[in-house]
């Protein structure tokens, strides 16, 4: 009898940690959350929602002269891995995004709708979302269709967009104020998403984060490559000093003169972000590393945007509607909003613009 209630009392405990390891989907069970991250999601998600339309537009650009790269016509996500139970049920609550891997926005063409949950990606299932979400990176990357299966069974074959490169990134809702520029993408912070985008605003964006990697990439690439040669320099030398001690003796006196030109050069870089931050409503002074060199060059981003959106037939007068409503709400921590030199331009390149795209420029953007 003894033994008999052992062998029970173990296939009990056996039952209770399976029921553990069952995963838990999270829902909104009404918790008071901060209305402040609240307001931050949403913001997130209507920028998704604005932005992936615009992103699938790009594509009819057909540049066969911009470096290239793959992006899909729809976004998901996920709170796979979230430790923290007050975010969870916040994107539960915004956006409607738990554990499995969800659509949040999603183009007409896709064949998808907000809410779909992806359960497998070209053959690949994974109870770890996170895992799904990188197979759905790496099957978007390969550039060839593959077939999504949804959670209800309905499967769906995907085309990756060819655009130019320069991935769209929002900041993420938990460091909302992030902005950061490079040739492979650009993080703008969720202020340019505060108020409703038209479309044609929505477009102004895609089109001049691709603009930025266009016509800044080799800068920005030159700026890494040297920086990267300092840095392995610097490696090659320390590896060098420990031959004997009037070698590290040299060497540290060589590493002081070093250290001094660097500070005399980060000198000269504040003074140059804080005149661009005099003549720039958008403080870019807090730029820094590729960032601060990628800011050098968006006037020319603003030049590839204009060009593009009348050849997409779209109002090119957007950037300017884009900077009007920002500088409006007094939002200056982003790249849309124009310093003067760059305000200027932009007025002459809608002058030099026929009589009928600039009459379209002046009509209010659509939605």
């Amino acid at each position: 009898m003894k033994r008999m209630n052992t062998v029970v009392l173990a296939a009990l405990l056996a039952s209770l940690l399976a029921g553990c390891g069952t995963a838990r989907l999270t829902v909104d069970d009404g918790r008071q959350l901060d209305p402040y991250l609240l307001s931050e999601m949403r913001t997130y998600g209507a920028g998704a929602r604005a932005v992936r339309p615009a992103i699938v537009r790009s594509a009819a650009l057909h540049d066969k002269g911009c470096s290239h790269q793959y992006e899909l016509p729809f976004e998901a996500m996920t709170s796979y891995g979230l430790a923290n139970e007050d975010q969870k049920v916040a994107w539960a609550r915004t956006l409607g995004v738990n554990e499995r891997l969800s659509v949040i926005a999603a183009d007409r063409s896709s064949g998808l709708a907000r809410g779909d949950v992806i359960a497998q990606v070209d053959g690949y299932r994974s109870r770890n979302s996170l895992k799904l979400l990188q197979a759905l990176r790496d099957a978007r990357d390969q550039g060839n269709p593959f077939r999504l299966v949804l959670a209800g069974g309905r499967a769906v074959t995907v085309a990756p967009l060819r655009v130019c490169r320069g991935h769209v990134v929002l900041a993420s809702p938990f460091r909302p104020q992030v902005q950061n520029y490079h040739w492979r993408y650009a993080v703008h912070p969720l202020e340019v998403f505060q108020r409703p985008l038209t479309g044609d605003e929505a477009q102004w964006i895609v089109l001049w984060t691709q603009g930025l990697s266009e016509r800044g990439g080799t800068r920005m690439k030159t700026y890494a490559f040297m920086m990267g040669g300092l840095k392995w320099a610097t490696v090659f030398a320390l590896g060098a000093t420990a031959s004997s001690a009037a070698a590290s003796s040299r060497s540290a006196s060589a590493a002081a003169g070093g250290s001094s030109a660097g500070q005399a050069a980060a000198a000269q870089l504040a003074g140059q972000a804080g005149s661009m931050a005099a003549r720039s409503a958008a403080d870019r002074a807090t730029l820094s590393g590729i960032s601060r060199v990628a800011a050098g060059v968006f006037d020319r981003a603003d030049a590839w945007a204009f060009r593009n959106m009348v050849k997409l037939g779209m109002n090119p007068r957007a950037g300017l509607t884009l900077h009007e409503k920002l500088l409006g709400q007094g939002l200056y921590g982003n790249a849309f909003v124009l310093d003067d030199e760059r305000l200027a331009a932009m007025r002459v390149l809608t002058e030099e613009l026929p009589e009928a795209p600039r009459a379209a420029a002046a009509s209010p953007g659509r939605r």
